[in-house]
């Protein structure tokens, strides 16, 4: 029997944001200075002083995750119950969200946190990729234990993800 998980898996959701037919090479992204170059995008700040000395050659256009932020289009939204926590306990899950965020853009240059706030007894966390919704929770499940809920759109990408845990106060 399959499982609405594995289901989401086997089909090929598209990500609106990133059609590869508006990006010429090179182009640069005029607000965080991500390249696309070979049909990826990173940064190299090299290659970057090498493109802009010689800009006629060289296209500007906001990457995908600038637009998302810019758009605020998450694909990913975590919500961390609070109530699961102790007081001590709150700035820890906020450095390790910020960890587990700066480990995946390394990685992954358009996996970005577009927002943080907190809302009726959660913390919420909006990011452009599913991908880094999913590590930012199960870190945090990781380091404060806990449960996740997986909610995923019917034909859209875009995942949520509720943490939570029993008080342990």
């Amino acid at each position: 029997m399959k499982r609405r998980m594995d289901e989401m898996y086997d089909m090929k959701l598209k990500d609106p944001y990133m059609d590869r037919n508006i990006y010429k090479d090179p182009t640069i992204c005029p607000t965080c200075k991500l390249i696309y170059h070979n049909k990826r995008w990173f940064w190299d700040e090299k290659l970057y002083d090498e493109l802009m000395s010689k800009k006629s050659e060289v296209n500007f256009k906001e990457c995908p995750a600038c637009r998302k932020i810019s758009d605020h289009y998450p694909l990913g939204v975590v919500y961390f119950d609070k109530d699961g926590l102790r007081p001590d306990e709150f700035e820890n899950l906020k450095r390790r969200i910020a960890n587990e965020a700066e480990y995946e853009i390394k990685r992954n240059p358009l996996a970005r946190i577009i927002k943080e706030y907190e809302q009726d007894g959660y913390y919420v966390v909006e990011t452009t990729t599913e991908t880094l919704a999913k590590k930012i929770a199960k870190a945090v499940q990781k380091t404060f234990h806990g449960d996740l809920e997986f909610s995923f759109s019917d034909g859209h990408k875009f995942l949520r993800i509720e943490w939570s845990r029993n008080s342990e106060k």
